[in-house]
This record gives C-alpha cells, sequence and structure tokens, in this order.
C-alpha cells in the first residue's frame, strides 16, 4: 500500500461511513444525515467531473484541468472532519487544531499527486480547496445542529461499519465510471488522459473495445 492509497476510495468511503454511524450512535441525527448528503454530494461532483471529461472531453487545457482529483477531495473532506469529531469533548480550540492537521495531511497528500504526476497542479488544488469546504460545512452545522451524545458503544459500531463496508469494495464503484461515460456519450471510446499523467488507478479491471482502461491512466 502506497501513502497515496490512503485517499482511494477504499479508505475514504468506510472511513466516511464510520464517522457516519459514530454520529448517529450518539443520537445526532440530524448531524449523521448532513454529513452523508456532503459526503454523497461531493463524490457526485467529483465523479460527474470524470465522466464529462471521459464522455465528451470536457476540459480546461490552459490550465491543465480535466477531471477533480478523488484522492485529493476525499482527504479534504474526511481527514479534517475525522479529526474534528474524534475530539468531540475537546475545548473548541482543539477541534479547530484537529480540523487544521486533517487539512495539512491532505495537503500533503496533494502535493504527492502532483508530484509523481497522477494529477496536475490545478486538478489537486480544485479538489482541495472543495474537499475542505465540505469538512467547513461539515463544522458550521455542527455548531447549529445537536451534538452526539456519549456513547462507549460508538467506537465498536463505528469500527465494524469500516470493516463492513470495506468488504463491499466501494473501489469497484470507479471501474464503473468509464462505462456510463461511454453510454451517455454514445462514444465507442473514452477521451484518454495525456500520456504523461501516471495513474495509480490504472489498476482497473477489463479492457473496453479498442482501448484499454489502463491507458485512461488515472482514476484518483
Amino acid at each position: 500500500m502506497h501513502v497515496i492509497d490512503i485517499g482511494h476510495t477504499a479508505m475514504m468511503v468506510p472511513m466516511a461511513g464510520a464517522i457516519a454511524v459514530w454520529l448517529m450512535s450518539g443520537r445526532a441525527w440530524k448531524l449523521g444525515s448532513c454529513w452523508c448528503l456532503i459526503f454523497a454530494a461531493g463524490l457526485g461532483l467529483v465523479a460527474l467531473s470524470k465522466i464529462s471529461f471521459l464522455g465528451w472531453g470536457l476540459s480546461v487545457p490552459a490550465l491543465g484541468f480535466k477531471a477533480l482529483s478523488g484522492h485529493a477531495w476525499r482527504t479534504a473532506a474526511v481527514l479534517p472532519v475525522l479529526f474534528f469529531v474524534l475530539l468531540q469533548g475537546a475545548p473548541d480550540t482543539w477541534r479547530k487544531r484537529g480540523f487544521a492537521f486533517g487539512v495539512v495531511l491532505s495537503i500533503g497528500l496533494g502535493v504527492l499527486l502532483i508530484v509523481f504526476r497522477f494529477h496536475t497542479t490545478s486538478e489537486v488544488l480544485a479538489s482541495l480547496l472543495l474537499g475542505v469546504a465540505a469538512g467547513r460545512v461539515f463544522v458550521h452545522l455542527s455548531a447549529t445542529l445537536p451534538a452526539p451524545v456519549a456513547n462507549p458503544q460508538a467506537v465498536a459500531i463505528s469500527l465494524l461499519t469500516f470493516f463492513i463496508i470495506c468488504s463491499l469494495k466501494p473501489s469497484a464503484i470507479n471501474h464503473r465510471l468509464v462505462d456510463v461515460a461511454l453510454y451517455f456519450s454514445g462514444r465507442d471510446h473514452p477521451y484518454r488522459w495525456t500520456c504523461d499523467v501516471d495513474v495509480c488507478a490504472a489498476r482497473q479491471h477489463a479492457p473496453l473495445n479498442g482501448a484499454s482502461k489502463a491507458d485512461l491512466r488515472r482514476s484518483g
């Protein structure tokens, strides 16, 4: 496992699910539901950006932008919220520091994505900004909605949720983006990522007609 894989769907989706269960097990139903909506909306936006490029070639060549980075968005949205939630019983100052620490970690992963040429600077920067914005929305809502009640079983339930979602292999969703793009665009082949961008996620399943998914060069 590479450090960059921390931002993979297989890690971040189960972690986001564990956060939701943590909140709901403490009877913070509204806050947990809001977190699910925030995370789902962000994932949808990332997927839409990828489908738009794969199916129609929508991009901003001047900025080297083709699609949002799922790895960068997920880490920027999940890690700050994770530390913020874990420090629930701590003073507000420490909770803010926890959030900031999560942001720093996500920026570090974003830098690695650029250094190893998994994504361009514009793609990573846009994804990080959107991810942090999603986390900030959650923090704002947490100040207005009821906080979760301390529950000794929350840790066990959240860990169980994490492993259950992991067993469902949520990363398989990534493989469907190309299929969805081709279906709606009516194309036989997807637009390809430039060959100078090497993707962690060319770990794809079966080849497409005439163009292997490995040729797409990335899915994170």
